[in-house]
């Protein structure tokens, strides 16, 4: 066959496929000559680069320069190795691709020095028209995740005014399904000509669609006025809708993620990765283990559990246009518990290699949350990594979009330990905050010089108190053996050879840079513990509260209690009455309301909020598009967020509203130092 000018060949199963990088056409051809063909690379790669992630949201603290396994070098050579090998596409997601650093760069050595057609997902809020015009060149195509607070509207004008090749993601929930034919117009009117619809995978049944809901789906699909297109993981759902081929997604064969961590999935929504190192190791695994990468995702909504396989096509030629994206987040659970020995018994009641059942929990842990009177939803999954430290108990899965496991929630509470960190489709820079007493002074030097040697984060010395402190970003190896468990378990064995103490917990750190400001704010006189406690309903809240006894406020769908301790059976009592709840220690807190969709303007909700506020009071306002964002850092949460839910009963808008320590690092360092110190007696 005569190649193609400009065109890319690769060989699929039994059939040859022609891409155009720069339009994103694709030509595939079927005939007896092409039976003997077989596949040598995956099609296409999903990359997601960082776990870091810049939002304007006026609660949220990102790191600019957060730090991945990946280097752009090493990112570099793997997509070069699999653009020899045949892979045509790399669509870049995470977190924020745009905060990775290096990554305008990498993308211009790809575009300029690979064939691969390189695509972005972002959120917009990096993606300047200084930065576009320096991207744009090198980019096949931009898509932007639709979310509420992302300012989208604004995104999708600039792409539009700079002539990119750029289209939307929006998730498709029941409670969205009414807008949508709006918002297509609305995009549409805007500039935009390609909406790509996702299917929410995942245990939560309020954002599953009925069969009702898909009927309605279809119908605006039917009518939308602008390129319409459906996730692969609608799978044989929305029967009506036309398909360009039907059976399998091809995550694992067609396609294959890369996960900030160096592993490969065949999805995001997979459970556990195998590590890899170069772009042999990835098309080794490709290779060699189909059966795993064909697997379904452990999660409902996965259009793969029960699909029959693609049929064979039959011969013909067949012409679409169109790119691929990417999009993904983390989710986390920190633990604390009065004593190291309890937090040790809970790891060591769920001691097995995780994994060993990727559809569920392994049985022994169903027997012993049965026995404990924890009722498990069939789509939870073990988290990929499970371990302590000192009091602390930690959980952690890297790229999911949904609470993996909220039974393992509710076990921390009943066990006696407080949710003191949670993260739930999280975009952060995850890093392990840690701090060390030793025996002597001497000892203490000698473990910050190793420390330094091994360059593992950052470290500063409270010397009134002799602690060390650090920031490690888990991400920061250069290869998987270094990743979160191996770098905790490094961490322990270094504080024995040097008769140290070691505490820790998972944050979302910001730039490790700020450490000495942040041990400074530290040394602030400790407040009351607070419990925010949030609930489905106003009617749930109003129930559990007329139980309570205290200090305490019930505002809308939270309540806020406020003592001098708060132990963990009223969080474990929320849980069970279909609450969450999360231990505040910070001296100052941030309560947040986001007014979504609001017509109201940022100043005369500022100015109805104003006669609520002391001067001592801190707030911030943020304005995007149709978004106002009111932010108060606060010494009395329990007036504040009272006063946020009832402007939104002024104003006629349900706010959503969000608690959390004003200075989060400084919040779990401050935990850290207290436990140290109390275990030498101080």
């Amino acid at each position: 066959m005569t190649p193609l000018p400009d065109w890319r060949p690769h060989a699929l199963d039994g059939a040859l496929l022609w891409f155009h990088p720069r339009t994103g056409t694709h030509l595939r051809i079927d005939s007896p000559g092409t039976r003997h063909l077989r596949r040598r690379a995956p099609r296409l790669v999903l990359f997601g680069i960082t776990n870091a992630c810049n939002l304007t949201c006026g609660f949220c603290s990102r790191d600019r320069a957060a730090r991945s396994d990946w280097t752009p070098d090493s990112a570099f050579d793997v997509l070069c190795g699999l653009a020899r090998a045949g892979t045509l596409e790399v669509a870049f997601g995470g977190g924020e691709p745009l905060a990775f650093r290096g990554f305008d760069t990498l993308v211009e050595r790809l575009a300029t020095e690979t064939p691969l057609a390189v695509h972005l997902t972002t959120n917009g809020t990096l993606l300047s028209d200084e930065r576009l015009a320096r991207l744009a060149p090198h980019l096949g195509e931009v898509r932007v995740s639709l979310y509420e607070d992302n300012a989208w509207e604004e995104t999708v004008q600039r792409l539009a005014r700079a002539g990119a090749t750029f289209g939307v993601n929006v998730l498709a929930t029941p409670e969205r399904l009414g807008v949508l034919p709006a918002m297509l117009r609305r995009l549409r009117d805007l500039g935009c000509r390609d909406v790509a619809l996702l299917r929410y995978v995942g245990p939560d049944a309020r954002l599953h669609l009925n069969a009702r809901d898909e009927a309605r789906l279809t119908q605006a699909v039917a009518a939308s006025p602008l390129r319409t297109r459906l996730s692969v993981c609608f799978g044989d759902a929305l029967v009506e809708v036309p398909r360009l081929f039907e059976g399998d997604c091809g995550a694992g064969l067609d396609f294959v993620t890369l996960t900030s961590q160096r592993e490969l999935k065949a999805c995001s929504f997979q459970a556990r990765g195998i590590p890899i190192a170069s772009a042999q190791d990835v098309l080794a695994a490709w290779a060699q283990r189909p059966d795993t990468l064909a697997s379904a995702a452990p999660l409902r909504g996965c259009a793969r559990a029960g699909a029959p396989p693609a049929a064979s096509l039959t011969p013909g030629v067949r012409v679409w246009q169109g790119y691929s994206g990417n999009n993904s987040g983390d989710c986390l659970l920190v633990g604390r518990f009065e004593s190291a020995q309890q937090a040790s018994d809970l790891v060591d009641a769920l001691a097995l290699p995780l994994g060993s059942n990727p559809r569920g929990y392994p049985e022994p842990w169903l027997r012993l949350l049965e026995a404990e009177g924890i009722h498990v939803t069939e789509d939870e999954t073990p988290p990929e990594a499970l371990f302590s430290v000192g009091q602390t108990v930690m959980l952690y899965t890297d790229m999911t979009l949904n609470d993996d496991f909220p039974s393992l929630r509710r076990l921390v509470w009943k066990r006696g330990g407080r949710e003191v960190h949670s993260s739930i489709h999280g975009h952060g820079q995850t890093s392990l905050a840690v701090g060390f007493t030793a025996s002597s002074e001497r000892a203490l030097e000698a473990l910050e010089v190793q420390l330094a040697a091994e360059d593992v984060g950052d470290f500063a010395t409270e010397s009134s108190a002799s602690v060390l402190f650090g920031v490690v970003p888990f991400s920061i190896a250069t290869d998987h053996s270094e990743a979160l468990l191996p770098r905790v378990e490094w961490l322990k064995a270094l504080a024995e050879r040097h008769d140290a103490r070691l505490a820790a917990e998972l944050v979302d750190a910001p730039d490790a840079a700020l450490l000495p400001l942040r041990l400074a704010i530290q040394r602030q006189p400790e407040g009351p513990e607070r419990l925010w406690l949030k609930f489905k309903g106003e009617d749930s809240a109003t129930r559990f509260g007329k139980n309570l006894r205290g200090d305490f406020r019930v505002a809308g769908q939270h309540i806020l209690v406020e003592a001098p301790h708060i132990g963990a059976r009223l969080g474990q009592l929320a849980l069970k009455h279909g609450g969450t709840a999360r231990l505040l220690t910070s001296h100052r807190i941030e309560v947040a309301a986001f007014f979504w969709n609001t017509k109201r303007e940022t100043a005369e909700l500022t100015s109805l909020l104003r006669p609520y506020l002391k001067p001592e009071d801190q707030l911030t306002a943020t304005a995007g598009a149709k978004r106002v964002t009111l932010a108060v850092e606060t010494l009395e949460p329990l007036r504040v967020l009272p006063a946020l839910i009832e402007l939104g009963t002024l104003v006629g808008e349900k706010p959503w509203v969000r608690l959390g320590a004003a200075n989060p690092l400084a919040e779990s360092l401050r935990r850290i130092r207290r436990e140290l110190l109390l275990s030498k007696g101080r």
